[in-house]
């Protein structure tokens, strides 16, 4: 597996586990608001795979868990390999991932090599706006492999959220609406504050916290107790 970087504990990446963090190397996609632009390309990752399991080998008695985050970790050919032995090591599986790879999804749940799945809902479910956000053409086959992905997630067993990151031009309460209701009645749905800095795609201003927490409110009132919605700030 190519490996960027990583973060040896955090105490925030995994609900409720104190875990290490992986960045894969490349992404299929290009989203306007990346923070993290060189790892998008595919190319060979600076960290060997060893080094990651003969760390969490050596640390386990105080690790929970591990998150695979990037880049997008199922476009990598030998993740499965690589959880495999990270499960062996009696370690819980974050996965952070944009949707578009289903099968390799249904794959590592099917083996019992994921726990928790993050799943990135980027803008609603149109070719046309959800090319904007994600930087790249989006066709419909793609936007089936999203879907895919949120039906296998409302249907297996297992923990996770959906997430959007708020533009606060783009990311209107009906836009974000539209987005809800593709998703689970029952899941949990974070809106993640957007963060301006000066190297991204898009210019724009970081959202304002009482936007998203108006959104938060907008959405539980409408939706009731089925859906868990939660904001996540930033600044």
């Amino acid at each position: 597996m190519e490996i960027a970087s990583f973060v040896k504990l955090s105490a925030i990446d995994f609900p409720g586990k104190l875990s290490c963090v992986v960045f894969v190397q490349g992404c299929n996609l290009r989203c306007i608001y990346c923070h993290n632009t060189h790892l998008i390309p595919f190319k060979k990752g600076r960290i060997p795979s060893e080094s990651i399991i003969s760390y969490i080998s050596e640390n386990r008695e105080f690790l929970d868990g591990i998150v695979v985050t990037g880049g997008e970790p199922l476009a990598q050919k030998d993740i499965c390999d690589f959880l495999e032995r990270v499960k062996r090591l009696g370690m819980s599986v974050k996965i952070d991932t944009n949707g578009f790879f289903p099968e390799e999804l249904r794959r590592l749940i099917q083996l019992g090599l994921v726990d928790y799945v993050a799943m990135d809902v980027k803008a609603p479910l149109t070719p046309e706006e959800y090319s904007f956000i994600a930087g790249r053409r989006v066709c419909e086959k793609d936007i089936d492999r999203l879907r895919r992905t949120i039906s296998l997630l409302s249907h297996e067993k297992i923990s996770g959220e959906f997430r959007t990151t708020i533009i606060e031009s783009y990311h209107t309460p009906e836009r974000v609406e539209r987005i809800v209701n593709e998703l689970p009645p029952n899941a949990t749905y974070v809106l993640q504050q957007f963060v301006s800095r000066d190297y991204l795609r898009i210019k724009e201003g970081t959202t304002n916290k009482e936007y998203i927490l108006k959104l938060v409110e907008f959405l539980r009132e409408k939706y009731g107790s089925g859906l868990r919605i939660e904001p996540r700030i930033y600044e």
